[in-house]
């Protein structure tokens, strides 16, 4: 889902300056109104802007992105914090599907006597499925994926012996 730096940055440059464009193409006459110092002026800042964006091109999309809310004027940023809590939001959404385990609350009923089908039914389906070493324990459902928000690895264990659960290593959700 990682797009390019440097088309991360001429989307928002564009998506500043085409309010500009807008009224430039409603009023042709202003257009020509534009004088010699205004045009040199412009020129000056798309070539220091296409300069900014060379430099940019090799760091960090988080960096960028911090640097780009931080010049945003005032009236702008309310709508960049719409675009972070959009974001947020997508990313819980993605987690809720793709890990659904990944909530302290579905983890708190998982205990000692349940059934395969209990543990399905409250988890979902483990990451996965796989036999065990320990004579006591036949096989082990390993719920494991990274946080969409954090990245982090997230990682819980539930033991099976005759299709029961014999122990539960909750995964640490921080």
């Amino acid at each position: 889902m990682h797009s390019n730096p440097s088309s991360f940055f001429r989307f928002l440059c564009l998506a500043l300056l085409s309010p500009c464009l807008a009224a430039l193409q409603a009023e042709p006459a202003a257009a020509a109104a534009v004088s010699r110092a205004e045009y040199a002026a412009l020129v000056a800042r798309v070539a220091q802007l296409e300069a900014r964006l060379n430099g940019l091109q090799t760091q960090p999309l988080d960096t960028i992105t911090q640097e780009v809310l931080a010049a945003l004027p005032e009236q702008a940023k309310g709508e960049a914090n719409l675009i972070e809590t959009v974001v947020a939001a997508v990313k819980q959404r993605e987690q809720e599907v793709k890990f659904p385990w990944m909530d302290d609350a579905k983890w708190a009923p998982i205990r000692k006597g349940l059934s395969v089908e209990q543990v399905v039914a409250l988890l979902g389906k483990p990451t996965l499925n796989e036999p065990s070493l320990r004579k006591w324990v036949d096989f082990v459902y390993t719920y494991q994926g990274r946080r969409p928000a954090t990245n982090k690895r997230i990682v819980g264990k539930v033991r099976f012996r005759k299709g029961v659960v014999v122990d539960v290593e909750p995964p640490v959700m921080d």
